[in-house]
């Protein structure tokens, strides 16, 4: 058993490195422990993971964080949650726990679980919440119990559908238009809803 302490940082044979406060490496199990400040950085697969504790399982390629954790994955999505799982072969990130992933386009993703298939851009969930054109006018919010979301075409589909569409698109502010239905499916430009029922009374 290898251990440092303070400013420790460990580089594996494909250039990922992981920098901690703490660094504990088995070499019979060929598992490393970190602690404190962690950070995990592959610049070919374009992804950096910061946690408060990890643990890499070298032989089965597998990541698990523990406590917060945040994640900067290709440039184009950010993650937010606890307790990560991180199969690196298959380029899969599994959380049991509350998480939010907000894409470069001002969508944000609010779930109480999910499995986000990296390769696929394709994310899957329970009880969701996304918004559109985040904290920007003209934003609408849909409510799901489950879903599977594309992220790259934004195909979906979902059960137990709720949409909250922005007050000004009927130029009336006192208007509350909602949208209920017991599933949907859509893309970027249309939102098809099964069973829908459509209401602009006040809450």
């Amino acid at each position: 058993i290898v251990i440092t302490e303070g400013n420790s940082k460990g580089i594996d044979d494909k250039n990922r490195t992981i920098t901690s406060d703490k660094l504990t490496y088995n070499k019979i199990t060929n598992i490393v422990d970190a602690e404190g400040n962690v950070k995990v950085e592959d610049v070919i697969n374009n992804y950096l993971i910061k946690t408060e504790k990890l643990l890499y399982f070298k032989n089965k390629e597998k990541i698990l964080t523990e406590g917060f954790t945040e994640a900067d994955i290709q440039s184009k999505y950010n993650l937010k949650s606890e307790n990560v799982i991180y199969n690196i072969s298959t380029n899969e990130i599994i959380s049991k726990k509350k998480t939010t992933l907000k894409d470069n386009n001002n969508q944000i993703y609010y779930l109480d679980e999910l499995i986000f298939f990296v390769d696929k851009n394709l994310l899957k969930g329970k009880n969701i919440l996304t918004i559109t054109n985040y904290n920007l006018p003209k934003s609408d919010k849909f409510f799901f119990t489950d879903g599977i979301f594309n992220l790259n075409n934004k195909n979906f589909t979902a059960k137990d559908t709720k949409i909250e569409v922005y007050k000004e698109i009927f130029n009336d502010e006192r208007n509350d238009p909602r949208i209920y239905g017991v599933s949907s499916e859509g893309n970027n430009h249309s939102t098809i809803i099964k069973k829908g029922v459509f209401t602009i009374c006040q809450k």
